[in-house]
């Protein structure tokens, strides 16, 4: 699970399963204690926004930003928002990295050199049942 641990550091992630302790952390949101950390080979990435290109608009914080820059190649990241919240684009910054993986309600979407691709369909989305 994530864990904010400095107003301007990237997240750390401490593992989390049944009987490991949570205690509020930034905003309130609940984070393992005393757990340890890992190093993730794949980030669920919350998306507020979305662009073609793989760009994110977050919450705010810039949290999920600093965290994708820091471990830029060494992981993947995947978004996890609703087909809804699909712009034109983000205008997104220096400091912006696209997404690898998008996934919504309608599909799952993987970036390629020209930007999102939809591999797939969720079930019911090609209007069978």
């Amino acid at each position: 699970m994530p864990v904010v641990v400095g107003r301007e550091l990237p997240l750390v992630f401490r593992e989390w399963h049944p009987g490991v302790p949570l205690a509020p952390g930034a905003l309130g949101i609940p984070h393992p204690v005393g757990s340890r950390e890992l190093v993730s080979q794949a980030i669920l990435v919350p998306v507020n926004g979305f662009d073609a290109l793989g760009y994110r608009l977050g919450y705010g914080g810039g949290f999920f930003d600093r965290t994708l820059a820091a471990l830029a190649g060494s992981t993947v990241s995947i978004g996890v928002g609703y087909e809804l919240a699909r712009v034109d684009t983000v205008r997104p910054q220096s400091w912006d990295l696209p997404l690898d993986w998008l996934v919504t309600e309608r599909g799952v979407y993987r970036r390629k050199a020209l930007g999102l691709v939809m591999l797939g369909l969720a079930p019911g989305q090609d209007g069978s049942a």
